[in-house]
């Protein structure tokens, strides 16, 4: 006669091995995202974006382009309500407004640092930077997918709950940063009102 802890360790591996080619499919489809997304080395894409604040009644919105140069810059262009542009080179970001530049480190902007370390990691296709910082989830295929980013460290999980990211094949189309304190950032991108240079 099989024992009861027999039969429980059977079901319990035949359960792990049944979810195993899930897992193996959701992992593959993510690697053919990233490479997808690689093979771009430059872009430029128009986006909005609406800021939900616990303080405030109406949403703040502001628009513009963002643009990825590879391996690692990225240039936010604020159009409107003001102009403003953020340069992120490496791990320095420089902010231009009218005639006034100034520059920091962005370990010593853990908010500004989340986003440019989430987007700009899967422009460039960077699976081992997201793994790095993030925990990752995955859903879809290469035509429509979602990525959820839960950061690793808990610094910056003190300001960011999560990250979302979704589109269809190497376009990103919304972007929501959910902060830890309830607010909620969400940004719309356009892809087809952008330039891509491959």
């Amino acid at each position: 006669m099989i024992s009861g802890s027999v039969i429980r360790s059977v079901l319990l591996i035949a359960f792990i091995y049944a979810g195993s080619p899930v897992q193996f499919a959701m992992a593959d489809e993510l690697e053919n995202l990233m490479q997808a997304m690689a093979a771009v080395k430059h872009r430029v894409v128009r986006y909005q974006e609406e800021k939900q604040m616990e303080l405030l009644e109406v949403p703040l919105t502001s628009s513009g382009t963002l643009e990825y140069i590879a391996p690692d810059k990225l240039v936010r262009s604020i159009h409107s309500p003001s102009q403003v542009h953020y340069i992120i080179d490496n791990k320095t970001v420089t902010v231009k407004k009218g005639d006034n530049s100034r520059s920091r480190n962005l370990d010593d902007l853990p908010l500004v640092r989340a986003f440019v370390e989430s987007f700009r990691a899967i422009m460039a296709g960077d699976l081992t930077s997201l793994q790095a910082h993030y925990e990752i989830g995955f859903s879809g295929d290469l035509n429509q997918w979602k990525i959820t980013l839960q950061p690793k460290d808990k610094n910056l999980a003190f300001y960011i709950a999560q990250l979302q990211l979704s589109g269809v094949g190497d376009s990103i189309r919304l972007y929501i940063v959910e902060d830890s304190n309830g607010d909620l950032t969400r940004m719309m991108l356009y892809p087809g009102e952008s330039q891509v240079v491959e």
